[in-house]
């Protein structure tokens, strides 16, 4: 293998379970938690008289801009866990069998919460609402980071040992650094 992921190889893992099992979590909870907390905040902003902050035709580009570019990301990076990894995305249910270091990898170690973070914040900005942009975005980056270092890097260290902690301290958590 040359460590590179094709269209053709994400297309491939349509096709397999690992990739469905994460979605089945990202889907079915995550986004309805998410869409649900927007319209309540949406409710609150009308409710005190907040409007939007960016109105159309701006809000649909943006959307468009940001949220099929968050998915396609996140899907490239879980093609690597899948393809590279032999495993599933979900750390939860038993991640992936070898540490990828590889593609998206090699620049950061958690490259799929970028692409969570743009698909979130083009529904932000598809609603136009300041609260959620602004104030609740931060907020659910700040406990990502949270989550991600001290919870799911834990089990990953645990899981992979020295190999991890190295990889660990030269890769990025979030923002890459390009040499």
């Amino acid at each position: 293998m040359n460590n590179t992921v094709t269209f053709k190889d994400m297309l491939k893992i349509l096709a397999r379970r690992e990739f469905y099992i994460d979605m089945v979590v990202f889907f079915f909870i995550c986004v309805p938690c998410v869409l649900l907390f927007l319209f309540g905040i949406r409710m609150f902003e009308n409710y005190i008289n907040i409007g939007q902050f960016i109105h159309y035709p701006y809000n649909l580009l943006f959307f468009l801009l940001f949220s099929p570019g968050g998915f396609l990301f996140i899907w490239y990076s879980y093609t690597y866990l899948i393809i590279y990894g032999e495993g599933s995305p979900c750390p939860q249910i038993g991640g992936t069998t070898k540490l990828v270091t590889v593609g998206p990898y090699a620049y950061v170690r958690h490259p799929s919460v970028i692409g969570k973070f743009f698909g979130v914040l083009g529904v932000g900005f598809l609603s136009g609402s300041p609260i959620f942009v602004f104030i609740i975005i931060p907020i659910l980056t700040i406990w990502s980071a949270y989550y991600n270092r001290f919870i799911q890097e834990k089990y990953t260290e645990a899981k992979f040992g020295q190999a991890y902690a190295e990889y660990r301290k030269k890769t990025p958590m979030f923002i890459p650094k390009f040499r």
